[in-house]
């Protein structure tokens, strides 16, 4: 079962009933692959006095209460999927993707949504992703102080930057399941511009792939402008939700303007006088380390700091940063 928070938009706060239409959504698509579907989508016609049928076609119109089906709800079909799962001899997966979301979410408590799966659905795993993994992180370890889960653990599995060797095996073995033959030079280059991130160079395999296949003209520069434009979308959004936007544009754009790292006392040297602003050594210290948990800027020692090394991120992060900053003059 996927829910995909993804689909949160790009407000500071949502409503309980946002969350509970995502969740209805996977939850839907889940149960149309059981002959038991009729059991949870009862479950869901009940709490929102509508029809079943409606709950399996997510008619939102006909259905139309959303707002009451709360997380007590949510539990309950989790519960019911868990049986279906245990009776067809299978579990149950529950991914949570783009788990950072869930802070914009108004009353919901994932602490307890997760402690009620865990002390009572024990054929089922919980699977959670975030693309900013210090937030993800800061999730995780609010939800283990808060609600203590009695010895059991969460798994952390991090996907770490590839070295050059690992990077061109991951694009070479990929081509060849492509059933493509890919120059060397041209996996030398993208190794270069694509430096180890396991997910651009999957962009970048899938893209060249899909034109090779289709007889399209293939620009490695084209691919990078692309994955910088994904960037580009991500810290636009962060920028919209934060309270501060215009001194995180100020802060990338001073690490730009000074090669790409620096110090504190220089960051702060530099946005004092390319933006006439004045900002203290604590101030930016606390906007450094939220930057830093959204992966958009990296933490290179004690007091030193740096835009992530691949191009496509700092080439988004600057775009972005720059026309956030034109737009506020």
């Amino acid at each position: 079962m996927s829910i995909n928070l993804g689909k949160i938009g790009n407000k500071k706060s949502y409503p309980m009933d946002i969350f509970s239409r995502i969740f209805s959504e996977g939850a839907v698509d889940t149960i149309k692959k059981y002959t038991f579907a009729d059991k949870v989508s009862r479950i869901i016609a009940n709490r929102l006095g509508g029809d079943p049928s409606d709950i399996l076609e997510l008619n939102w119109i006909k259905i139309g209460r959303l707002r009451e089906f709360n997380a007590q709800d949510i539990n309950e079909v989790i519960r019911a999927l868990d049986s279906i799962s245990k009776d067809n001899k299978k579990f149950l997966v529950v991914f949570i993707d783009e788990i950072q979301n869930i802070k914009k979410v108004k009353g919901f408590d994932l602490g307890s949504f997760l402690h009620d799966i865990y002390e009572w659905c024990d054929n089922t795993v919980i699977v959670v992703s975030g693309s900013f993994v210090g937030v993800t992180e800061e999730i995780l370890n609010q939800v283990e102080e808060e609600k203590p889960f009695f010895g059991r653990k969460f798994f952390r599995i991090k996907l770490e930057r590839f070295n050059e060797e690992t990077s061109k095996e991951f694009l070479s073995l990929g081509f060849k399941e492509e059933g493509i033959a890919v120059d060397e030079k041209v996996i030398d280059e993208a190794v270069k511009l694509f430096d180890g991130i396991p997910g651009w160079l999957a962009l970048f395999g899938r893209s060249y792939s899909y034109a090779v296949k289709h007889s399209h003209k293939v620009d490695i520069k084209v691919i990078l402008k692309e994955a910088a434009k994904e960037v580009s979308k991500d810290f636009t959004r962060f920028l919209k939700t934060s309270n501060s936007p215009t001194r995180y544009a100020e802060i990338i754009l001073a690490l730009s303007r000074l090669g790409n790292k620096g110090s504190l006392s220089e960051i702060r040297d530099v946005i004092n006088s390319l933006f006439k602003e004045q900002i203290g050594n604590s101030r930016l210290n606390e906007l450094l380390g939220t930057l830093i948990n959204y992966g958009f800027v990296i933490k290179l020692g004690r007091g030193k700091y740096a835009l992530p090394s691949d191009l496509p991120t700092r080439f988004g992060l600057r775009h972005s940063a720059r026309m956030w900053i034109k737009k506020s003059l």
